[in-house]
């Protein structure tokens, strides 16, 4: 179950923003650019804990959003626009992603908020040759949500042939995307909305790609004022250590 550090109230009809652990932890990154982005700014709301998640703690990485540490999982919302922003600091343990997926949905439901957006992404080398081309971005989503004209679906994929002769098209492959398929599949069964966001991506320095994929999200919920220049998060500037020390080449 997930235990809140102060109870959420008032988030009646409000459009949560989840971050899939998946490559290259794009959707973590997304989130953090929509915090430092978001306008009016977001308020700190609670930590959160669940027994599914890696326990961390480290100092604030978001300076001035109210937060003295940051932990595994903490909430930020937004009134004006209606938001409520989840961050995961660390990962899913091996085994616990249903129990997760299913406690999340649950409180969701029983929050009655109005939709669920996922932020994620999925390996690069498993595109297709037609995914190759174009925008690296998709959507997919669990009820007939508008999105705009430029928005591509998810491309659906057979199933590699196998010895059941009654095998059917896999409507959905996501590699590398964490827990991004099952919620999705969950929310189906559930008759909840969700919409899932995806970049194809690979592993290494992806804050790009969270930039990129915060700008995908902004075309579907504005966050940001547009007319700024995207600014990228403070915690970033520490994002892979400091420089290597100059006396190791001596």
């Amino acid at each position: 179950m997930f235990v809140f550090e102060s109870e959420l109230v008032g988030v009646e009809g409000y459009t949560l923003l989840l971050p899939a652990v998946s490559v290259g932890n794009v959707g973590q990154l997304c989130i953090d650019v929509v915090l430092e982005n978001l306008s009016p700014p977001p308020s700190f709301s609670c930590q959160v804990l669940h027994p599914s998640l890696i326990q961390v703690v480290s100092v604030d990485c978001m300076e001035g959003l109210g937060s003295t540490l940051s932990t595994a999982l903490q909430v930020y919302r937004c009134d004006v626009k209606k938001l409520l922003i989840f961050q995961i600091r660390s990962g899913i343990l091996p085994g616990q992603g249903a129990v997760f997926i299913s406690d999340l949905l649950d409180w969701f439901k029983e929050m009655n908020c109005s939709e669920m957006i996922v932020l994620g992404s999925s390996h690069a080398h498993e595109r297709t040759d037609a995914q190759i081309e174009g925008s690296p971005l998709r959507y997919t989503s669990s009820w007939e949500r508008t999105v705009p004209e430029n928005f591509i679906k998810l491309e659906s994929r057979s199933r590699f042939p196998g010895l059941i002769s009654d095998e059917t098209e896999d409507s959905i492959f996501i590699p590398g995307g964490g827990i991004s398929k099952r919620i999705l599949e969950n929310s189906k069964q559930r008759k909840l909305s969700l919409t899932l966001l995806l970049k194809f991506c690979s592993e290494g320095d992806n804050s790009v790609d969270g930039v990129v994929l915060a700008e995908y999200l902004d075309q579907l919920v504005s966050v940001r004022d547009r007319e700024l220049k995207t600014k990228l998060p403070a915690s970033w500037s520490h994002l892979f250590g400091p420089p290597a020390p100059t006396q190791m080449f001596w």
